[in-house]
């Protein structure tokens, strides 16, 4: 009797798979034909995988800011501030002094605010707060990155070094001191003039001399002047015009002095443009030039130039018996 199967009939002659057998042992003296190289597509032999040229990657050179139109960006704000509060000192010192019926004019008002450091301190003051307020935003909006980070503000910096900078800013004054005891220097400069108004003007000229003055003029000269100028030279670089000796030799040094003409220049007007005071003055923007490059950062320079101005105003206060007799400033 035939046994059911439920999947049907079945051909045994087409099911039957055939049993592997062991392969033939080869004949001796016989030699086999080299085996053929098929073509590489499917169904031969398998293709090596296509060449695939890597991506072309551009070198992301740093950018060199700040340039010089940030800076002439940046004095250019500064001018703005310096006018708007004096306009606004102006309206201000008429108003509270003479009322708002005043017939005074606008020259005299500004004639006496500038002579008085009562007045034009808190008011350049104000301006200096202005312009760093404007700035940031301005040019964190132009680099895309934060202001002190880009300028190279590095504030851990000076804290780190901050002895080894004031001792330097110290040394300094006393060098730059004893160097005007050997030159012809003005008798009675407008800066000594102006401390001789009043003990609080004096006052606030020394606490302005060593806060916010220095930080600002650091942040001007030392922080967009200087660079802008080198970044200069490093531009050529990347054209092939000079190379990096020549701006290291070269370049910088011109840096420097392109840097301290202008300071020197603004401290003109306080010591009667006479030409000894303002050598002295150029010779302490080299050293904050060298202190801002080396230590490539800014605070480290407003620790150094602090310093400096407080040896300058420790000796007036001596002096004058902490600025109760400014008389002995004419003396």
């Amino acid at each position: 009797m035939t046994e059911f199967n439920p999947e049907g009939p079945q051909d045994e002659g087409l099911s039957a798979q055939p049993k592997p057998s062991a392969a033939p042992a080869p004949i001796s003296g016989f030699t086999y034909p080299p085996t053929p190289q098929y073509p590489s597509f499917s169904g031969y032999a398998p293709a090596d995988p296509p060449y695939i040229n890597p991506p072309y990657v551009v070198e992301q050179r740093p950018r060199l800011i700040p340039h010089i139109g940030h800076t002439i960006l940046f004095f250019f704000i500064a001018i703005v501030m310096l006018v708007l509060t004096d306009i606004g000192a102006t309206v201000l010192y008429q108003f509270l002094v003479h009322g708002s019926q005043s017939k005074t004019g606008l020259d005299k008002a500004i004639t006496v605010i500038a002579a008085n450091p009562v007045y034009s301190i808190p008011t350049q003051g104000a301006a200096y707060g202005l312009l760093v307020l404007a700035s940031i935003p301005v040019f964190e909006s132009l680099w895309m990155n934060g202001f002190g980070e880009t300028l190279h503000w590095r504030f851990r910096q000076a804290r780190r070094y901050f002895w080894r900078l004031a001792a330097i800013g110290l040394a300094a004054g006393f060098l730059i001191g004893s160097l005007g005891n050997f030159l012809p220097m003005p008798k009675n400069p407008p800066i000594l003039h102006d401390m001789m108004t009043s003990t609080t003007g004096a006052w606030l000229l020394f606490l302005f001399g060593v806060t916010a003055a220095p930080m600002t003029e650091e942040l001007a000269f030392r922080g967009f002047l200087l660079p802008s100028l080198i970044n200069i030279f490093r531009w050529f670089e990347r054209l092939g015009i000079s190379n990096q000796a020549f701006t290291r030799y070269i370049g910088i040094p011109a840096s420097i002095i392109l840097t301290t003409i202008p300071f020197a220049l603004l401290h003109a007007q306080q010591v009667s443009d006479a030409w000894a005071p303002l050598l002295l003055i150029a010779t302490v923007s080299v050293i904050l030039c060298i202190v801002r490059l080396v230590t490539d950062s800014v605070a480290a320079g407003v620790v150094v130039h602090s310093a400096y101005n407080f040896v300058l105003f420790a000796g007036l206060i001596f002096q004058t018996s902490g600025f109760q007799h400014l008389h002995k400033l004419a003396s």
